[in-house]
């Protein structure tokens, strides 16, 4: 029986390669149980559609586009959880 974490994992393996007899079964009786790692499979396959629909879109993201302003509040809200216990 796979525990979240394999389910989870095996779902993104499915997405690359063929899985063996025995992997798809495990993962399809923990699938019946789990709500959550079902979701979750809807989650990546749905991430993974919107990325083919829009390659254009993927280079268009820049790591460097906060603003000095948005930085500021990441790094305050940050030392903030950093001083609660």
């Amino acid at each position: 029986m796979l525990n979240c974490r394999d389910a989870s994992r095996t779902q993104s393996e499915q997405m690359e390669k063929p899985l063996p007899m025995m992997k798809r079964a495990g993962l399809f009786v923990h699938l019946l149980m789990c709500k959550w790692c079902r979701r979750y499979g809807r989650q990546i396959r749905f991430m993974r559609s919107a990325a083919k629909e829009h390659p254009e879109k993927l280079s268009d993201a820049d790591p460097g586009s906060l603003s000095s302003a948005a930085r500021e509040r990441i790094k305050s809200r940050l030392a903030e959880e950093e001083k609660q216990p």
